[in-house]
């Protein structure tokens, strides 16, 4: 029987996943629009893509595992998925950069029912990187997109495969982006990007039949990302 599960934060002794429903079908929802298109950037070559935004991928680490996170700018905060923070405290969060600095943070906002929660970093993590401004960052079937987090600890690991769903029914019947780009525990948190050099999505679920990756995996869309960096005061 396949089950949908939230690629766990936890990567601690072993891999951990947390099981969570879904139906895997489609959602006609209204979308949400925010800010002006950046869609016309020209495309990058896949490695200067990654180059780009490389930077911006950070570590999470609490005291029961550890995720991933995106540093978006101008306001440099710290985008991941609520089940990477749950039951961490304030002070019990710490942020490893790309270049290996640790930095602590505090929680901003959280929001379980869309798995979202934003950091705010108790010191420098670099300036970000730019959010897509379309729902579902414009992305049809078929878009070449990136993942880059910490699968099983393993940070700045990148990812890559192609938009296979957008609009697609999660758990909850919140619109999520399905991805072939392989995602695993630790992953989460993390960011999708495009070829543009954006974050389009924020991975958060695979369906699998075993806690790990095969090749149906499922990221937050850019526009509930902004909805919640939009509630930071």
């Amino acid at each position: 029987m396949v089950a949908a599960a939230l690629v766990a934060g936890a990567v601690a002794g072993g891999a951990t996943t947390y099981l969570m429903n879904a139906d895997g079908t489609d959602d006609p929802s209204a979308q949400v629009t925010s800010g002006s298109s950046s869609s016309s950037q020209p495309r990058l070559a896949l490695q200067d893509a990654i180059a780009r935004v490389d930077g911006a991928v950070v570590q999470v680490q609490t005291p029961s595992g550890l995720g991933s996170g995106v540093v978006i700018s101008p306001r440099g905060l710290i985008i991941t998925n609520n089940h990477v923070i749950e039951g961490a405290s304030g002070d019990q969060i710490l942020v490893i950069t790309a270049d290996n600095r640790r930095v602590p943070a505090t929680i901003a906002a959280r929001n379980p029912s869309k798995d979202l929660a934003v950091l705010k970093p108790q010191g420098s993590v670099g300036d970000g990187i730019e959010l897509a401004s379309e729902p579902d960052g414009a992305l049809r079937p078929g878009d070449q997109v990136f993942a880059i987090g910490s699968p099983f600890g393993l940070q700045g690991t990148v990812t890559v495969g192609v938009v296979s769903a957008v609009n697609r029914r999660g758990d909850r019947g919140m619109r999520m982006i399905q991805t072939d780009a392989p995602i695993n525990p630790g992953n989460s948190g993390g960011g999708l990007f495009d070829l543009r050099g954006r974050l389009v999505g924020v991975p958060t679920s695979i369906n699998s039949p075993v806690p790990g990756n095969v090749g149906i995996g499922f990221a937050v869309p850019a526009n509930q990302v902004r909805i919640e960096l939009e509630s930071v005061t």
